[in-house]
């Protein structure tokens, strides 16, 4: 909405909104297509396959150094694939929470019971790679409360975060 905004003001300032009726009529035509480019974007599926599955309540037997799962997001729902055998969908109305960074660690660890606290970086040499860390809290079918954390490729980090935000309506606790 804002940057909707941001294009009336600049439309006015170039004066291209002469006359009323044309200026309605543009930002009508304008508005129009804003929404259909959207709907376009949501119609087709997205995704992403450099993200590591670091921890959750996904029984999935991955290594967390390979790159080796896939997410897809669909207008109905998430899919996760972890390392092409174990598949999930969580539907866009059941993720009860979007989490990023050493937020999003955090939670999911409170989340699974975890004590461990994390090795403390040797003098701001050794970079634990919290950044890119992304944690999905969802309801299961049966009522059960699910969770994932995922580290994301640095390039695909803040798409897939706008896309999952824009998907479930949440949104993200501890976003840049």
């Amino acid at each position: 909405m804002a940057k909707l905004l941001r294009v009336v003001r600049l439309l006015h300032m170039l004066n291209l909104v002469m006359h009323p009726s044309i200026g309605r009529r543009f930002l009508a035509a304008f508005l129009l297509m804003l929404l259909f480019q959207g709907h376009l974007a949501l119609a087709a599926d997205l995704s992403w396959n450099k993200i590591r599955y670091q921890a959750g309540t996904v029984a999935a037997r991955v290594n967390p150094f390979d790159w080796n799962t896939t997410l897809k997001i669909s207008p109905s729902g998430i899919e996760m694939i972890f390392a092409g055998s174990k598949k999930i969908v969580i539907e866009s109305r059941n993720v009860t929470a979007l989490t990023c960074g050493e937020a999003a660690y955090r939670r999911i660890n409170d989340m699974l019971g975890n004590t461990s606290s994390k090795p403390v970086p040797l003098f701001g040499i050794v970079k634990n790679g919290n950044d890119h860390l992304i944690g999905i809290e969802f309801t299961n079918a049966d009522g059960t409360k699910g969770a994932v954390l995922l580290m994301v490729h640095k390039d695909s980090y803040s798409d897939l975060l706008h896309s999952l935000s824009g998907l479930t309506g949440q949104t993200v606790v501890g976003a840049p």
